[in-house]
Parts: C-alpha cells; structure tokens; sequence
C-alpha cells in the first residue's frame, strides 16, 4: 500500500502529521529478537532469529497548549484496547517494507511539563510519546 500521507493512526484516526514532526518523529520498524545465539567451535555466529518482527515510534511535540494536548489525548484514546496496560492498536508507515503496518503497542509514562499558564489555558513544553510493540 502507497503512503496515504500520514504516519500514524489509533484504531484508524490519523493524528495530525504536523504534531509529529514539529520535534522528531522516528520509528525503528521490524527490530529482530534472537531467540538464542551461540557462538561455535570456529566461532561463528549461530543465530536463531524469531520471525515476529517488532517496531518502536517515538515522536516529540512541539510547545502545545491545552487544546493541542486534548487532542492528541483524544486522537491515541481512540484506538486504546486496554487502559491499565496503555495498550493500543495502531497502524503506522513502515520504513522498512514501505508501506502500512498494524500492531498492538503499549506506551511507557509520558511526562508533562507545564511552562506557563494563561487564563483558561495550560502551556506544556515539548512532550514525546514513545510506542513499543507488543
């Protein structure tokens, strides 16, 4: 499938290109885990690699106000399957084979760091998010 001119979606919402890439946006798509790897008598490498490939997002904001915040929160909330793990589906652009990929994912504590605040609104400074595969 050709590039349909997003990165990331949760449960197929699209979050905005433009608030992953105001500070960095980069994947590791289909990381190999060795299931066992042992050297030889000769020394030689001796891999067992498990087939099930899996790939890391990480992406940084730019300064966001409240709004902005929201609704990223709201965008990644709708592909949450379970609330207690983090765990989301989401489907991502793969570098590696070029084109879309769907797997479940879990994300690690964020940190929010507030700057300022002005009437109503709360100004956060940069926030990166970062996805691991299940």
């Amino acid at each position: 499938m050709a590039y349909e001119g997003y990165l990331i979606a949760f449960n197929g919402h699209k979050l905005p290109n433009s608030y992953l890439i105001q500070k960095g946006y980069t994947t590791i798509p289909n990381q190999r885990t060795e299931l066992s790897a042992t050297r030889d008598n000769n020394n030689y490498l001796c891999r067992v690699t498990s087939p099930n490939h899996k790939t890391t997002i990480k992406f940084t904001t730019g300064v966001l106000h409240s709004e902005d915040k929201l609704a990223i929160q709201s965008i990644m909330a709708k592909g949450l399957v379970n609330e207690v793990e983090r765990k989301y589906s989401v489907t991502y652009w793969n570098d590696e084979t070029n084109s879309y990929s769907t797997g479940y994912f879990y994300m690690p504590d964020v940190t929010y760091s507030v700057i300022d605040t002005l009437g109503n609104d709360v100004i956060y400074n940069s926030v990166s998010f970062e996805l691991i595969e299940y």
